[in-house]
């Protein structure tokens, strides 16, 4: 049987970072397949980030000429930073190369916070504070409160793969201390893992988890309209 034959999904992630790809893989449904291709991150700041952008026209280039069927942004900061309206410039650029429909990583995690009914966030990242600040700037004019935010102050894009899913859980559960019981805790990073401990992070908050690869692979299903549920992956699979 044909690899993806329901679906082949183009993935573009940072170089530095096998550990969002292989996440995916490990619960992909049947049928599905994915594509990568991979861009160079100097820095995680304003202008590292920008260098990484860069380079995603011509990644889309390359997972075309797979033909998948949807074109994945990974790399949350390389649109937050810019504000929401570069999701969509982002998303339209590449169907313009390709003329392949395309999502965003943070596009992928508003879409979750929407779908669980989150009107408060506590948010953990592994980004700076400069980071951080256009983060929260985005999620605010997004129409959500951020009621608390912490960060573990990387910079360098290969520091995050170093962490088991354990760093990501006890984050979590310190920024929604925090926060004062938001409705949602969202954990940025393509390459923080999260997977292994969503579950767990849920039951001891109370509080819907939203990471950056769980959501982003829910929205690229149901962009796709599969409606697999994925289990152990959070309420989010079956909010929507």
């Amino acid at each position: 049987m044909i690899l993806g034959w329901r679906a082949k999904i183009g993935q573009i992630r940072p170089a530095t970072a096998i550990e969002g790809a292989e996440e995916w893989r490990s619960v992909a449904p049947t049928g599905v397949a994915f594509a990568d291709a991979r861009t160079i991150v100097p820095k995680v700041d304003s202008d590292g980030l920008k260098v990484m952008m860069s380079q995603v026209v011509e990644a889309s280039r390359q997972l075309a000429s797979s033909k998948v069927d949807l074109i994945v942004q990974c790399g949350a900061p390389g649109t937050f930073l810019e504000g929401p309206a570069a999701d969509k410039r982002i998303k339209d650029a590449i169907f313009a190369e390709t003329a392949v429909p395309a999502i965003t990583m943070q596009e992928s995690a508003v879409e979750a916070l929407k779908a669980v009914g989150a009107k408060t966030v506590a948010i953990g990242t592994i980004y700076t504070d400069e980071v951080n600040e256009a983060l929260a700037g985005y999620m605010e004019e997004l129409g959500f409160k951020v009621a608390a935010l912490e960060g573990l102050q990387m910079t360098d894009p290969y520091e995050a793969s170093l962490h088991n899913a354990d760093s990501a859980y006890k984050l979590g559960r310190s920024v929604y201390k925090k926060s004062g019981n938001a409705d949602a805790i969202l954990i940025s990073c393509g390459t923080y893992r999260t997977f292994e401990t969503l579950p767990y992070l849920e039951m001891d908050t109370g509080a819907d988890v939203i990471s950056s690869n769980q959501s982003t692979l829910w929205h690229a299903l149901r962009t796709l309209g599969l409606k697999d549920v994925i289990p152990n992956l959070g309420r989010l699979w079956t909010a929507a």
